[in-house]
């Protein structure tokens, strides 16, 4: 037994093993892992090879043909004899005959078909490439948003976590109050409504961190059952405040670096070349031909050899081949090549512009994410300063529980608010990053 590709399949296994099962997903693991994995990636790449298939089948068209054609035939044929009394009208001898030929032919011009059409076979499997590139880059954007989104429900997880904690330590001091007389059982039952609501809020934040980490399982196409954790890394304010380049930077940098232009410029050059090809319908046709046949059969009385011999004869001549009417065929088949180039040059436009507004609502969105963040942190501190002081003051008896309750609500919502200001500006400048491949973003 040959135990090498058992071996070298076990090593790739367990290979494949190690990345499921590793500890920590970072954001670049997961993008590398889908790479390789995803199953639209792969579909895309197999449609690239195809058309790589379609180029070299364009360029096997400038070659001649050669085809090798036989016939064998048998028969009867009746015997007749000098003498009349012996003839025999029923009396027959096998016949047989071999044809054989071998036959070439080459196009010599066909109004420069072959040779657009090679083109835009090579600018198919190019923009192909792109679309391929343009899968690609669709998966890493999903996967991009997956993963900040479960960053976000895990900060806030956290978040929810402490809230409850605090809950339950003011529901103890609460009902602590009761026991010696200086609360109400209205102020504990009001303690032990708020609890359970954040008990709730919790539980949410849980199940919504569960629902993104399964959504980025299926994008890497991972078991359900498989182990999985992310890297929860953590952010500085520069990271949310990050400078950014000028809305028009951006665009330049993104139209230069993105698949999706590039193949809609080529769907462009594509079309042109159509209705190249289709006015090479307009023009004359010659091709060449050759060949070379032989026969052989019963009949004859010298050998099969010395029949091929003596029956071997060559030919070559050349055709030319002029439109006259063909029906409209070419006019329409030209009219329809004109459409098809307009509206590709149409839709170049419109990606352009696509991009271009993309890139301005991005860079709007994330300028905005960043003034929101700057101020919610100043209202968090402040909200948070003011709950500790009504804490402290409800302990003593200054505060009730309805005063505490909502300074306590009014900490959670700023704390939320910075949360997502914070989550939407780094989710948007990854994506800025993305799409303009700067580095230091």
């Amino acid at each position: 037994m040959n135990f090498k590709p058992f071996l070298l399949s076990l090593t790739a296994f367990s290979a494949s093993l190690a990345v499921v099962a590793q500890s920590r997903w970072t954001l670049q693991d997961c993008i590398s892992y889908a790479l390789e994995n995803n199953i639209q990636i792969q579909q895309s790449n197999l449609t690239a090879e195809s058309s790589e298939v379609t180029v070299k089948q364009s360029q096997a068209a400038f070659f001649p043909t050669l085809t090798f054609s036989t016939s064998q035939q048998f028969g009867f044929q009746k015997v007749e004899t000098q003498d009349v009394s012996t003839y025999d009208a029923t009396a027959k001898n096998p016949t047989y005959t071999g044809s054989y030929g071998l036959n070439l032919n080459v196009t010599l011009y066909d109004g420069l078909s072959n040779v657009n059409t090679l083109k835009q076979s090579r600018i198919q499997h190019e923009s192909d490439i792109y679309s391929a590139q343009k899968t690609s880059n669709n998966v890493q954007l999903q996967i991009i948003q997956n993963y900040y989104q479960i960053l976000y429900a895990h900060e806030s997880v956290l978040t929810n976590e402490e809230i409850v904690r605090v809950a339950e330590r003011e529901l103890e001091r609460t009902k602590a109050k009761l026991e010696v007389g200086k609360g109400s059982k209205v102020d504990v039952a009001q303690m032990e409504s708020q609890y359970q609501q954040n008990q709730y809020s919790l539980v949410n934040a849980r199940n919504q961190e569960a629902a993104y980490i399964l959504t980025l399982k299926q994008l890497l196409q991972l078991g359900t059952g498989d182990e999985f954790a992310i890297d929860y890394q953590s952010f500085s304010t520069d990271d949310v405040m990050a400078l950014l380049p000028t809305v028009d930077e951006a665009q330049q940098m993104t139209l230069a670096n993105l698949p999706d232009m590039k193949a809609a410029q080529l769907d462009v050059q594509s079309a042109e070349l159509a209705t190249k090809i289709a006015k090479a319908g307009y023009q004359p046709t010659l091709s060449l031909s050759a060949s070379v046949a032989t026969s052989n059969g019963n009949t004859y009385n010298n050998n099969f050899a010395e029949q091929v011999k003596d029956h071997m004869h060559e030919s070559v001549g050349l055709t030319l081949s002029v439109p006259i009417w063909d029906g409209r065929r070419t006019r329409s088949s030209v009219d329809k090549s004109k459409i098809q180039l307009s509206a590709a040059e149409l839709a170049q436009e419109d990606t352009r512009l696509d991009i271009c507004n993309t890139i301005a609502s991005l860079h709007l969105d994330i300028t905005s994410a960043q003034a929101r963040y700057a101020s919610a942190v100043k209202s968090e501190v402040s909200a948070k300063e003011s709950f500790e002081l009504m804490e402290q003051r409800f302990d003593v008896g200054l505060e009730s529980v309805v005063e505490l309750l909502s300074e306590k609500n009014k900490y959670l919502q700023a704390r939320q608010e910075t949360l997502q200001s914070k989550y939407t500006a780094l989710l948007n400048i990854e994506t800025m990053k993305f799409y303009t491949k700067m580095e230091g973003l």
